[in-house]
């Protein structure tokens, strides 16, 4: 029986800021590069492309762009195009040009440019590099994440609290040519890449930094060389900041959030806990034994309807609160991907869940091979579990989604992913 065809491709890009381009949305300088990384996979029938941006979110507007490019570039049908952002928090918003700044439209525009120029360079060297391929997948543990959630007397806010939840696996996805060298390296880990999150420099202004992914990626791809491209795809961390951060944030007596920085130091931070992930991530890639999978590719793309509210008037509005009301505002849809790689599933949705909801949808997903996906094809803020509600958490007052959305969600997609032939 012949070989089922299966091929694999992979493709980076720096996004190029001129010096020129600052300030915009509050970046003065450029710390480490933003990337554009795409992989492309073929079974001879379906062509996906997953293509990550280190970018904060993206928009609507902008996914439409990059599946265009992905498109024209890398002959991939639209609805095959997975658009991930990394979630750094300290990359310049690429805005629709009637939301950017009257002062800075023309800035957003060439910032808009660059990044799209970046989508279209990786992606010509992912389909250029389209060889036989083979795919596998691990799973490991660490501990960089830290629960974000914390109990003060005026209410639950922002922090760290050790003995919180939080998802320690790293699920890793490795895709090898036929030499048994890897094309690609997937990282799927819950944690928000937040390690200079409102930090500036000590001069003024805040630098553009790809954080702990843009670091994990950075030394994976270092330490396979050979044109290894390496794919964070930040996992379920609406309530997971990084164990260590730029900017402490405490609450005082009067219940006013209190910050203190250090600047430039921050970014050592970022080097040591992307460094920590990328060494568990290449200790388990190390260990997968790949194999052409027997299963075709398949992208299934669905949506469920679950309970909406008010959102807040603004992040100003928001402050420790034990008695936030919560306004319905009826029901709205929440859109959601799957996509099987061999016995690899990934759940992608827009909203950033909570640790304790990825991890359900992990365990009750029949394929032990599930990775769950955060800020794919777009974003929608928070989308917290019911305790979260009850505590009145900040992922629960910053949402336009009301309590129980995040169980309806996980009970849809663990449905589809039940349904004989559905994925």
């Amino acid at each position: 029986m012949a070989e089922a065809s299966f091929t694999a491709g992979a493709g980076k890009a720096a996004v190029r800021l001129p010096d020129s381009l600052f300030p915009v949305d509050g970046f003065t300088s450029v710390h480490d590069p933003l990337h554009v990384r795409v992989l492309v996979l073929d079974d001879g029938r379906t062509r996906l492309a997953l293509t990550v941006l280190d970018q904060t979110s993206v928009s609507d507007e902008q996914l439409a762009r990059t599946r265009e490019i992905v498109h024209r570039v890398g002959a991939v049908d639209p609805l095959d195009c997975l658009v991930v952002a990394s979630h750094t928090f300290s990359a310049p918003h690429v805005l629709p040009p009637e939301r950017a700044p009257q002062a800075e439209r023309e800035r957003n525009g060439r910032l808009a440019r660059a990044v799209d120029a970046a989508v279209a360079r990786a992606t010509a060297e992912a389909r250029r590099t389209l060889r036989p391929a083979r795919t596998g997948f691990g799973r490991g543990s660490c501990r960089i994440a830290v629960q974000r959630d914390v109990a003060t007397p005026h209410g639950w806010w922002l922090g760290a609290d050790d003995a919180g939840p939080t998802d320690d696996g790293v699920g890793v996805v490795r895709i090898d040519g036929a030499d048994g060298r890897p094309v690609a390296v997937l990282v799927n880990y819950a944690v928000q890449p937040s390690v200079m999150n409102g930090s500036t420099a000590r001069e003024g202004g805040r630098q553009v930094t790809a954080d702990l992914a843009g670091a994990a990626c950075g030394r994976i791809e270092e330490r396979y060389g050979d044109g290894t491209v390496a794919l964070f795809l930040v996992g379920a961390a609406g309530d997971q900041a990084p164990y260590l951060t730029a900017v402490r944030t405490t609450v005082d007596d009067s219940a006013t959030p209190r910050r203190t920085d250090a600047h430039e130091g921050g970014h050592l931070l970022a080097e040591l806990l992307g460094e920590r992930l990328a060494d568990e991530t290449v200790r388990v890639a190390d260990r997968i034994r790949t194999t052409v999978p027997a299963t075709p590719l398949r992208v299934v793309h669905d949506r469920v309807r679950v309970p909406a509210q008010v959102p807040p008037a603004g992040l100003h509005a928001l402050h420790p609160s034990t008695r936030y009301a919560f306004t319905p505002d009826g029901t709205t849809e929440a859109p959601f991907v799957l996509a099987r790689i061999g016995e690899t599933v990934l759940a992608g949705v827009q909203a950033e869940l909570n640790a304790r909801t990825g991890s359900a949808l992990k365990d009750a997903s029949p394929f032990p091979a599930t990775c769950v996906v955060t800020m794919v094809n777009g974003a929608a803020k928070y989308m917290a579990d019911a305790d979260a509600y009850d505590r009145i958490t900040y992922g629960a007052m910053n949402s336009r989604y009301g309590r129980g959305a995040a169980e309806t969600v996980v009970a849809r997609i663990v449905e589809v992913l039940r349904s004989p032939g559905a994925v």
